[in-house]
Formats: structure tokens, sequence, C-alpha cells
């Protein structure tokens, strides 16, 4: 179990030395944007009723309304296999206040025209799904008594044309989940109604689930970054912890105090529904305020994600003891670490691959190297 714990001292130095540390407006006007799907610099948005996809690297952002789903119909998220869209909706009419039950559909992308084929439908509520390895996993709520319901793990091949779902797990006690992401074969769940990430080793039929980041509180959703990072919408906050070690803490990436919603006549900061990581950039669906907002993580360099093939990875960001660097196709000449005066606090040669700052105290550097082609690269690195 790992603790809700924010490294104050680091949020506040990543808050006071980076201009974008707080939201910036992106993009307004949607229908009610909730989930995200990502693929490549192209997010997909649900709009309840409608799906839309944003280019970010085109200049001027804008929203592409490119499917509306029939009425009564009403998409909760989705994700991209090839030219597939997978989309989990519900059945509801609002005017009766009647559930019709859930469904995933697919949507090829090529010739949309067509429509959706139905893949699994069922009356129950499905509360969310991701894709792993060509496998979409789904959590099926089952109403065990009135007003008493369990949770079932199901999956199918996402590359069969006609899949059929297996039972992997049943009687999961995650109440909603709002959002799940797979790492090594570790299924990560956003439980709100727990007010917690619980999770669950699949590669075990004997798998309990475990209470993994406790002490959240409205918690939606989540993305799994290329670094292995879990991040987390918490209210109006964004956090992320590292996946990939079992000590790791909860730290604080940044929030947002510039919109309100309304909860029975009292204003609150607007919730972040959704998060998903390009670059070092993090974009975040408002609900009700029909926009998407960036904010820029400051423990990630722009420089781990260059397009031309010479990237620098520098990892774990942040780091407790060693660091380790990693610049594809280019050889290492010098790395070199400055506190945030300017001022160079050490050198490394060789050993490049296990760099030792476990001397350090608690705070942001910027982490220099050298390649034998004299090309340098910068980044932030904060040290816990």
């Amino acid at each position: 179990m790992r603790k809700k714990l924010l490294f104050t001292f680091v949020a506040t130095l990543l808050i006071l030395t980076n201009s974008n540390a707080q939201i910036t407006d992106y993009l307004s006007g949607l229908n009610s944007p909730t989930k995200m799907t990502l693929d490549g610099t192209t997010i997909y948005v649900n709009g309840w009723g409608h799906i839309y996809t944003i280019d970010t690297s085109a200049g001027s952002p804008s929203a592409n309304l490119i499917y509306t789903l029939p009425a009564d119909f009403y998409c909760y998220k989705t994700q991209k296999l090839g030219d597939d869209l997978f989309i989990l909706v519900e059945n509801y009419v609002e005017s009766t206040d009647e559930f019709f039950g859930s469904r995933i559909l697919k949507l090829d992308l090529t010739n949309i025209g067509a429509g959706t084929q139905v893949i699994v439908t069922t009356t129950n509520f499905i509360s969310s799904f991701t894709l792993y390895n060509n496998t979409i996993f789904y959590l099926e709520e089952i109403e065990t008594a009135p007003d008493v319901f369990t949770t079932s793990l199901y999956s199918f091949d996402a590359l069969d044309a006609t899949p059929t779902p297996s039972l992997e797990f049943s009687n999961l006690d995650t109440g909603v989940v709002e959002d799940m992401d797979i790492y090594n074969n570790t299924l990560y769940m956003s439980a709100r109604d727990f007010e917690m990430i619980k999770s669950l080793d699949l590669s075990s039929a004997a798998s309990t689930l475990e209470d993994d980041v406790i002490g959240l509180n409205f918690n939606k959703g989540t993305f799994l970054s290329q670094n292995n990072e879990l991040y987390i919408c918490n209210a109006h906050q964004i956090e992320k912890i590292n996946v990939t070690d079992s000590e790791a803490d909860l730290v604080f990436v940044g929030d947002q105090t510039v919109y309100e919603d309304m909860y029975e006549g009292e204003p609150y900061y607007a919730n972040f529904r959704d998060v998903v990581l390009i670059g070092n950039t993090l974009y975040m669906t408002l609900e009700e305020q029909g926009r998407v907002v960036t904010l820029t993580d400051a423990s990630l360099s722009i420089g781990n994600f260059s397009s031309n093939g010479n990237s620098m990875k520098v990892y774990p960001n942040p780091v407790k003891d060693i660091v380790h660097v990693d610049m594809h196709n280019e050889v290492i000449k010098t790395a070199e670490l400055y506190n945030l005066n300017g001022q160079k606090l050490d050198t490394f040669n060789s050993g490049f691959e296990n760099l030792s700052v476990g001397h350090l105290s608690e705070g942001v550097y910027l982490f220099k190297v050298t390649t034998h082609g004299d090309k340098t690269h910068v980044l932030k690195l904060v040290k816990e």
C-alpha cells in the first residue's frame, strides 16, 4: 500500500521555477468533454454523445467532430487499435430515467459512414475498459441484490472480428471505477467510491485486489506514461506515481484554481475528468466548462521527446539514488549537474548507465548531457 504523500518542497519548486506550472486554456466550446484517448499527437475526446479529434501538432487547435452517437447513447471511453476505435457506451433514456445496459462498439475510422459494430452488449453497467497487448479488458458491475453490486473483469481479443468475452475475475469489490490502465500485467483502477487506486495482478488467477494508492479525493481519469508514471486526476489536482517502484509516493504535479463549478449553490474548483501526456505537456478535460486545458510537468524535459531520433531519456525522474541516462543513437561524452542558480555541482565522464545522485538534497536541478557530436541536451531533474 502506498500512501498519499506530497513532497511540498519539490512541488513548490516546480511551480516557482516553471512559468507553465499553472493551467493554460487550450480549447473551449466542447460538449461535455470527459475521457480522452491518445494516438501519437492526436487526442480522441469523448463529449457524451460526440467523439472529437484534436491534432495537437496544429498551429491553431480545433476540435474535429468525427462521430455522433444515436439518441440515448452516451460515450464513456474510447480505445484505439490500428484503424479501429472501440467505444464504451451506455444506453440511458433521460426522459424516463431508464437504463438499458452498456455496449462496446467498434468504429472503422477509414469508413466512419458505415457506422459501428456491436462487440459486447450487456444489461449491466460497464464502468471502464482498457487496451493491453491487443486485448481489451473491461469491468462489468453486477447487481447481486437490490442496490448491492459486485464487479467482474472480462477480456476479449480486439483483433478478432467477432470476439467472445472471457471471464477473468469475479466478485471484485471495486465500487465504481472511473478509469483503468495496465502495466506489466498489473491492472490499476481508479476506484472513486474508495478514493484510491486499486490494483490487481492479472498473471495469477489467485490474485486479490490491493489498495495501491490511498487517500485520494474524487479521483477520476488516469494516464500511464511511457516513463511508467501513472498520472491521476485527483479532484482539481494532477498527481503522479511511479508504478515500477513499490516504495514510491504520490507526487504533486499541478492544479487549477481558475474555473469553478457549482454544487447545491456552492462553488468549488472544477475537477479534472481525464488527463493525457504529450511530451512534457499534460492535457486535461473540464467537463462542465466544456474545455481542454494544459499544464507542464516541470519534472520532464522536452528533449525526452524529440522527433529526430536523438532523444535523451533520464529515468527515474523524480529520482532518489541512481539515475540512468539513455541517448538512443548518440554516444555521451559528459554529463553535468547544475543547481537552479547555474552553479555546477558535479561532472560525470563515464558510467552513465548508473549515476549516483543520492547525496543531493531534495529539489530541482538541471541535468546537461553533451554527446561526442557536441550536441547538448538539458532537462530538469527532480531529487526526492
